[in-house]
Parts: C-alpha cells; sequence; structure tokens
C-alpha cells in the first residue's frame, strides 16, 4: 500500500499531466521559470522537491537567494550603513543654514507698522519720564547698531531709526469733578515714546537692547517675619458683705455701735471668691465675702507677611488695630462741649528700603514701629459726672542700615515694654494690721510685659521667580 506522501505526488503529477496535455497536446514539457541569471528548473526537479519528505525543502541554491548576503539584525551589511552614514553627513555638511523666518507680527506683536514698499518695521516702545533720552544714549554708545542719519538719504535695511517723544503720554485728571463750571484738570506725564524703525532681524536684536536696560531695576522680595507676645500676671483680692442688708459686724441690740460693713471687691467683681466667713461671738455676727482672683495671660501673636518692591523703592508692612474713643471738637457757650467719634492706631508698622549692591548682596535700610495702648486718661467730666477718656498709647521705634547675603537674614529685638500696675484700698489703721488688714482692704497687682521680634529676609527675584504662576 502506498504511503500518504507517495498517492500524494501521483495525483498531483496526474493533475499537471492531464493540465499540460489538454492545453498543449502537441507542445514538449516547458521547464519552470527561473529568476535572473538563474539555470531554468525543470519539472522533474520540481516533483523531487515536493516528494521529498511531504514537506517543501529550504530554498536551493538553484533558486537563488537575494537576501543571502544581507545582516539579518539590520537589513544591510556594515559596511553598507558606514556608507550611507557617511554620505548622509556630507549632504548636511554642504547644505548652507538658513534661519526660519518669522511672522512680524508674531514676533513683535501687533503693535508695529510694516512698510510694504522697504520692508522695514516700525515699533513703539513706552518707558518712564526722563528715560526715553537715556535709552537713545545708551544705543548710539553701547549698540551694535548703525544709526540713522536722515541727512544720508533714505533709511536702508542696514540702520536703525530711533525717533524720541519725551512726554508724549499724558493724561489730564480733574481737580473736581462735582464743579458746575468746565474744569481744565492737571495734566501728569505718564511715559516717554521711543519708536524704532528698522528692519526685523534689526529690530529683533534692538528689542533685546532695550528689554536689557530699559526694563527696570531688579525687583526685591521682602519677606518678614513679626512675633510679638504679651504675658499678665495679676493677682486681685477683695472684701465684702454677704449681701446688701447683712452688714459685715452685726452687734447686739444694747450696745452703742448697732453695726458696721464695709465693701472692698476686687475689681472683677463679686463673682469671684474664696470663702464666706460667718460667726457669734458673745452676741456679735461676722459675715463676709472674701474674694480672691489670681491671673496669668500668655498672648503670641505670629504674622508671616511678604511683598516684591523693585531696587530702590519702598516697602511698607503693617499690621494695626483701630481703637475709637471720643474726641472734643468744640466748646459750647454754656460750658459743655461737642464730641465726634476719633480711633487711635495701634499695632506694628515695618518701611524697608531694600538696594542691590553689586550682583547678590543686598542693602537694607529698615525701620520698625510697635504701639500699644498701656492706659487711660480722663480729658473732660459732663455736668452729670461722666467722664470722657482717651488711650495712652506706648510706642517703640527701631531704624538700622544693614548689608545681607543670599539667604541671610537680620533679627530686630528688644522691643520689650514691662508695666507694673498696684491698686490698693482700705480702711486706715485696720487695713495695715498684720495679716487681719487682708480683711480691711482690697489688692490689685498686676505685672505685663509684651516683646516684638522682627526677622527680615529679602530675596532678589530673577526671570523664574518674576513669572512663574501663582
Amino acid at each position: 500500500m502506498r504511503s500518504p506522501q507517495a498517492l500524494f505526488s501521483s495525483l498531483l503529477c496526474a493533475a499537471l499531466c492531464f493540465s499540460q496535455t489538454a492545453c498543449r497536446s502537441n507542445e514538449p514539457e516547458d521547464p519552470m521559470p527561473a529568476a535572473d541569471g538563474q539555470e531554468p528548473l525543470s519539472m522533474e526537479e520540481f516533483r523531487r522537491l515536493i516528494q521529498d519528505a511531504g514537506t517543501m525543502s529550504p530554498v536551493d541554491e538553484a533558486m537563488g537567494d537575494p537576501y543571502r548576503d544581507l545582516d539579518p539584525e539590520m537589513g544591510s551589511t556594515p559596511e553598507e550603513l558606514a556608507a550611507e552614514k557617511e554620505a548622509a553627513e556630507a549632504a548636511a555638511e554642504e547644505q548652507p543654514f538658513v534661519p526660519a523666518i518669522l511672522n512680524p507680527y508674531q514676533e513683535f506683536g501687533s503693535r508695529i507698522q510694516v512698510h510694504d514698499d522697504t520692508g522695514l518695521i516700525t515699533k513703539p516702545y513706552p518707558m518712564r519720564p526722563g528715560m526715553g533720552q537715556k535709552m537713545v544714549d545708551l544705543i548710539s554708545e553701547y549698540g551694535d547698531f548703525a544709526v540713522y542719519d536722515p541727512e544720508t538719504g533714505p533709511q536702508g535695511p542696514e540702520t536703525v531709526r530711533l525717533d524720541l517723544r519725551a512726554g508724549f503720554d499724558q493724561e489730564f485728571i480733574s481737580n473736581n469733578l462735582r464743579s458746575t463750571g468746565p474744569d481744565a484738570g492737571q495734566g501728569i506725564t505718564l511715559s516717554d515714546w521711543l519708536i524704532v524703525t528698522a528692519s526685523q532681524a534689526s529690530l529683533s536684536d534692538v528689542e533685546f537692547f532695550i528689554d536689557i536696560f530699559a526694563g527696570g531695576p531688579p525687583q526685591i522680595e521682602i519677606e518678614a517675619k513679626i512675633v510679638e507676645w504679651v504675658t499678665n500676671d495679676s493677682l486681685d483680692l477683695g472684701v465684702g458683705p454677704v449681701s446688701e442688708g447683712t452688714p459685715i459686724v452685726d452687734f447686739p441690740g444694747s450696745t452703742l455701735v448697732r453695726d458696721l460693713t464695709w465693701n472692698f471687691p476686687n475689681q472683677v467683681g463679686a463673682n469671684q471668691f474664696l470663702a464666706t466667713v460667718g460667726t457669734v461671738q458673745d452676741g456679735v455676727t461676722y459675715n463676709m465675702v472674701l474674694e480672691a482672683l489670681a491671673r496669668y495671660e500668655n498672648v503670641s501673636i505670629i504674622s508671616r507677611p511678604k511683598v516684591a518692591v523693585r531696587e530702590g523703592g519702598k516697602a511698607s508692612i503693617e499690621a494695626i488695630e483701630l481703637i475709637p474713643y471720643l474726641k472734643i471738637t468744640s466748646i459750647t457757650n454754656t460750658g459743655g462741649f461737642n464730641t465726634s467719634i476719633d480711633y487711635q492706631e495701634v499695632g506694628v508698622r515695618l518701611f524697608v528700603v531694600p538696594r542691590l549692591v553689586g550682583t547678590s548682596t543686598v542693602s537694607l535700610e529698615i525701620s520698625v514701629e510697635a504701639s500699644l495702648q498701656t492706659a487711660t486718661s480722663v480729658t473732660a467730666s459732663t455736668a452729670a459726672g461722666d467722664q470722657i477718656s482717651v488711650p495712652t498709647l506706648a510706642s517703640r521705634k527701631a531704624e538700622t542700615l544693614v548689608y545681607l547675603k543670599p539667604g541671610q537674614a537680620v533679627i530686630l529685638g528688644g522691643l520689650i515694654t514691662e508695666r507694673n500696675v498696684e491698686d490698693e484700698k482700705k480702711i486706715p489703721l485696720l487695713g495695715d494690721i498684720p495679716l487681719l488688714g487682708y480683711l480691711f482692704k482690697s489688692r490689685f497687682t498686676s505685672t505685663e510685659k509684651a516683646q516684638v521680634l522682627f526677622f527680615i529676609r529679602p530675596r532678589v527675584l530673577g526671570g523664574s521667580d518674576l513669572n512663574r504662576d501663582f
């Protein structure tokens, strides 16, 4: 019995023979077409290929393999790759560099005038008042530009024309907007205008020059840390009757003095008490309230303001509290007076003027002030006995001039205020008795300390700091 491979080969051969006999019965057997430059493959050789093990065998040398000499990883031989690289580098060196030409409106903005006949571009540059002529002198002396001279004729693309209009930009502000008649107002000069006309390449160089020298002084960031704390240590002692109708000492009815009473409460009121004392001794009744209050307060306030200012400018930081009081405005014919509400400012003020010395050292001129209310003083009394008082303020100031390197900070301290208060009310003689004297007097003592510290650190801002997002 034949194998499946032999049976498949016989059927394929019979089909081929039948096809050739039907189509070309009178023609000899044609060989298989061959690749260019190779010998034709006969039908007998083709039958041997497909009969060998039932599968197609690798391509024979007789078939020809056009890819047999190529590197399977790179697709080309190393020699061919090196030659292609050298040819590409040589071609790139021979081609001249052609800079990209930008749209002038894209490069300089929409506020320009393009002259179609000459290709020149005109653009205005506003500057601070008085800076226009200085910039013209800088461009003429230090700029690598050929300044246009009107006597030489029409301007060419190789020159730069500078037209200064000093005080060109002005604003008029009315003196009185509610005036019924016409108001000419007051003119204020806002800026000088320097109008530059040049080719696109030259105008780009001039604009870069102006950005360097007319961009204004450097910006300096002032970071401050203000630490303020207040401590208050007080002791408040007092004595008073148990109630309004109950005397402190009640004697029997047959005595000359029937009762004694007094009232020296502590300053915070009678709600804070230590004990209620009551006793009966030979018909004498004692009823009193001993009041005592000890208080300690420690208040700390920390603020971290931050402000940026140009070099040479003044930066101010204020943390102010307004204290209201009645201010006497006038005195009437009957001896009375008229008042109005006014305010006193207390708090912390910081003024700094930074100047750049060299490239990184910063000179700081500093003035600090700290104020607070210490007491009140009576200025007038009304007929009804009411008193009008104003706040009494205490102020502390410090001024200095320092030089700081990057990362350094200056500390201003020593602004300390200490306030001691002693208030005592007593019955003469009885209040001076040792120990028992506390039953006949009230006593208030207080010690208050306030201190302010300033930590100031400058930092010169660069381009990345000024252009960063919030």
